[in-house]
């Protein structure tokens, strides 16, 4: 199939994070098409949506929106039936099923995931915590922290605290040194301390490393870019991993979503585990 431009036109009546990250799943799907994106937010009156039909007449593709206004929602399917164009909300299917399960309807009330409640601070103190115990800072201080990343440099250690960290979690990380023992006594005995080792392939690494050196200009560290000490700090790294009964994750074609969906997964098994262990000491 030949390349093709689609004209996609992202509506929302907030800051327009779910119905970007829906789509960008669906599009990941598809191949030889490129995008070129019309990003509508905190569209909430009829003088937004007018607008919004204009633009739609002179670059005609698809819409897509989330928004929850009964009035709104009726005046965007307007629009596109008279520039006939197709549209669909990406909240309805689930909001149907939702409704249909609890027996009542939800409140209609736009942004309702994004306020300033408990939640949204426990997320802004999780973030603070991760920039806080990266890269090692603060080791002594891990009381708090519900994951502990650990892997040699580059191995996506900070970006995954971050993106854990926006969704609630205490993140640490630590990088490993070659010659430098990691330092146990600063995690024995904290048994609600899920520790996680991260590890990648040697060739992967080695052409990462070599681009951030020619990022920084920097010749000053030849082992740093070198496949042989490269190849030694990842088996030393599994050794310690292996040792500690840590469970690894490869991270070498995983993005940063996919290394924190997985670790989440495991995090979540493991407080099963520990739950569970807790019942069968106590009976």
């Amino acid at each position: 199939m030949s390349d093709r431009t689609l004209q996609l036109h992202l509506v929302s009546d907030s800051t327009g994070e779910t119905v970007h990250q829906v789509t960008r799943a669906a599009l990941a799907q598809f191949n030889n098409v490129t995008i070129s994106e019309h990003i509508w937010t905190l569209v909430r009156t009829p003088a937004h949506v007018e607008t919004i039909g204009m633009a739609i007449k002179r670059n005609p593709g698809i819409l897509i929106y989330s928004v929850v206004d009964g009035d709104t929602r009726i005046q965007i399917e307007k629009i596109c039936r008279q520039a006939g164009i197709p549209s669909i909300s990406v909240l309805d299917p689930l909001v149907t099923l939702l409704t249909s399960v609890l027996g009542y309807e939800g409140s209609g009330r736009p942004g309702r995931q994004h306020k300033m409640d408990n939640a949204y601070f426990e997320r802004m103190a999780a973030v603070e915590f991760a920039v806080n115990h990266d890269d090692g800072i603060n080791m002594e201080r891990l009381a708090e922290a519900q994951i502990l990343l650990v892997g040699v440099s580059r191995t996506s250690k900070t970006p995954t605290a971050m993106y854990l960290a926006n969704r609630g979690y205490r993140v640490a990380n630590y990088a490993l040194v070659p010659h430098v023992a990691f330092p146990l006594k600063y995690v024995e005995g904290k048994t609600s301390l899920f520790i996680v080792g991260l590890t990648t392939d040697a060739k992967r690494l080695l052409q990462v490393r070599r681009n951030r050196l020619q990022h920084l200009s920097d010749n000053s560290n030849e082992s740093y870019a070198d496949f042989d000490s490269i190849n030694d700090e990842l088996t030393t790294a599994r050794k310690l991993f292996s040792s500690q009964g840590w469970p690894v994750l490869d991270v070498s074609r995983r993005s940063v979503e996919e290394t924190a969906a997985a670790i989440i997964h495991l995090h979540s098994h493991w407080i099963e585990e520990q739950i569970q262990k807790n019942a069968e000491l106590e009976s």
